[in-house]
């Protein structure tokens, strides 16, 4: 009579680390592997799942936006962020970019943006509050922003924030778009700003193939916790969400190995970015 053969009931570092750098991009230095198995096993007790083994085959079949994943994520993601972070890409964006597009544009369809990995908002925010300052633009802006963090988003949607957070937004634009909140130290992105800015989950390494066509995307702090191969497949991703003359800056350091296809690099005032020249090959629109 042949035995069955049973499946251990563990499951190995190396296969937990693979599949979630397949899933979400990230990937982990060998002293973090003991932390993020960590949060995999508190994770399954919080879920009521005794065998890792059936965690582990849970989750391969569950899609991205499924229950589980979205658990599992918010142990793993660090949502530091905060408004302006690196100050010269928006300085650029105000003095550079914006006056191209506004030229090249000449009055015509209105300009979007996307924060790509926007965490809890404030670089979304801090977009449009550089593009609602300029007068030229007239307010005929969007601007998208877009985590795989189903919590951050949630924060991003209601634009509060403590002192803390609101110390970093420029005085002259504090002024104009961040008002108390009422009771508690509590601030607010007000009305007029917040109806520019629309937010939804996303993740990135799984979202390729559209095309959107924004005109500037910021995608700051990011790729700094993914995989080369993550990161040159995002970036990728990235050119064919730009329309044709459009601007993709990433965080200082950030950036694939080699020049991404259709994506002509740029240096303005010690920022470096990628202005997309040419059409994206169909290999990477279909990636």
């Amino acid at each position: 009579m042949a035995l069955a053969f049973r499946k251990p009931d563990t499951v190995t570092p190396d296969a937990w680390c693979h599949l979630i750098l397949r899933r979400c991009g990230l990937t982990f230095r060998d002293t973090q592997v003991p932390t993020v198995l960590g949060y995999l096993h508190e994770q399954m007790r919080a879920s009521g799942i005794a065998s890792e083994r059936r965690y582990y085959e849970q989750l391969v079949n569950e899609p991205d936006n499924g229950p589980e994943w979205a658990a599992l994520v918010e142990h793993l993601l660090n949502h530091e962020t905060s408004f302006f972070r690196h100050p010269r890409s928006f300085d650029v964006l105000r003095t550079h970019i914006l006056p191209e597009l506004r030229d090249a544009r000449g009055g015509g369809s209105r300009l979007n943006f996307w924060s790509a990995g926007c965490s809890t908002g404030q670089e979304a925010y801090s977009l449009a509050m550089v593009a609602m300052d300029d007068g030229d633009l007239h307010g005929d802006f969007t601007v998208w922003g877009g985590d795989i963090s189903r919590q951050a988003i949630d924060i991003a949607r209601r634009g509060r924030y403590g002192p803390r957070a609101i110390a970093g937004v420029p005085e002259t634009y504090r002024d104009r778009f961040v008002r108390s909140a009422g009771a508690g130290p509590e601030y607010e992105i007000v009305d007029e700003l917040r109806r520019r800015v629309r937010f939804t989950a996303i993740n990135l390494v799984a979202a390729c193939g559209a095309s959107l066509n924004y005109d500037v995307i910021f995608c700051h702090n990011v790729l700094i916790y993914m995989a080369p191969i993550a990161v040159s497949q995002i970036v990728a991703l990235l050119a064919t969400r730009l329309a044709l003359g459009g601007y993709l800056l990433l965080g200082p350091g950030e950036g694939p190995a080699e020049r991404p296809a259709a994506l002509e690099p740029v240096t303005v005032n010690g920022v470096r970015m990628f202005r997309r020249r040419s059409q994206v090959p169909a290999a990477v629109r279909s990636c």
